[in-house]
């Protein structure tokens, strides 16, 4: 099966972008299933019923979360209802979002599956102890498992990498915005990605204008964020997976600039 990982998606100018071009992309590529982390669909903080539909609409099967998931109180009802929203696992067990999803489509199953992570990051318990523990309930949905793991720390991300090879398809970064370029098969048939990059504004500070970051970060004074709409990208990741092994046959970034 062929699958998309698009990294997190980024206030409107990232909704709009995939709005545009995401069906073309899907049919281009054969995907079978379509990821993509939503933690920032609502203005850069949080999701909305709003902002998810339309993109459940076109494709996308399955939004990941991240320690943004939840900034919008209005939407924590929706996040309970929706199935197919899934939270970091090792975050408290009260707040709402599914713990994994299976998708089936076609006689095709994909399970996935979010954690987060401890270094730099709000409190949660941690992404080894709880994975460990769910472990043979995600295996008994399909040998077919994507993670996404949102943490900060690039060591962090290529330990849990580490010890996931072999148990999942593979393991893609997400939360730095910034795609990094090493994408790989661990040797035990896992594909990994430190991080799938952002879909939305790149001529910013990861989404923000970055006027309003310069100024900040120089004078130490709060500033009130604005989402960015230039230099649009589609970030991620396209991997093949063996339907029977759930192993990874390939991975490849996808990198968008033009055209969008």
């Amino acid at each position: 099966m062929n699958v998309l990982f698009l990294g997190d998606v980024y206030g409107k100018p990232g909704r709009e972008v995939l709005l545009r071009n995401l069906p073309d992309i899907l049919k281009e590529k054969a995907i079978d299933f379509c990821i993509i982390n939503g933690e920032n669909l609502a203005d850069g903080r949080g999701l909305t019923e709003k902002t998810s539909k339309p993109l459940f609409e076109i494709g996308v099967d399955v939004i990941t979360g991240g320690n943004h998931l939840w900034d919008r109180a209005e939407s924590l009802d929706f996040i309970q209802r929706c199935e197919r929203i899934v939270k970091p696992m090792n975050c408290s067990p009260h707040a709402p979002g599914n713990n994994f999803y299976t998708c089936v489509k076609n006689d095709l199953k994909l399970t996935v599956a979010c954690l987060s992570g401890q270094i730099f990051m709000p409190p949660a318990d941690s992404p080894f102890v709880v994975f460990d523990s769910v472990y043979d309930q995600l295996k008994q949905e399909t040998r077919c498992i994507v993670v996404d793991f949102h943490a900060e720390s690039t060591a962090e991300k290529r330990a849990l990498g580490w010890y996931l090879d072999g148990r999942v398809s593979a393991l893609i970064g997400t939360h730095t915005h910034i795609q990094t370029a090493d994408e790989e098969i661990l040797p035990n048939g896992m594909a990994y990605l430190t991080d799938a990059g952002m879909t939305g504004p790149h001529d910013s500070v990861i989404g923000v204008k970055k006027k309003i970051i310069i100024d900040k970060m120089r004078s130490a004074i709060p500033q009130r964020y604005e989402v960015s709409d230039r230099g649009l990208q589609i970030n991620g990741a396209l991997i093949e997976l063996d339907n029977d092994t759930g192993n990874a046959l390939s991975i490849s970034r996808l990198r968008i600039t033009k055209g969008l």
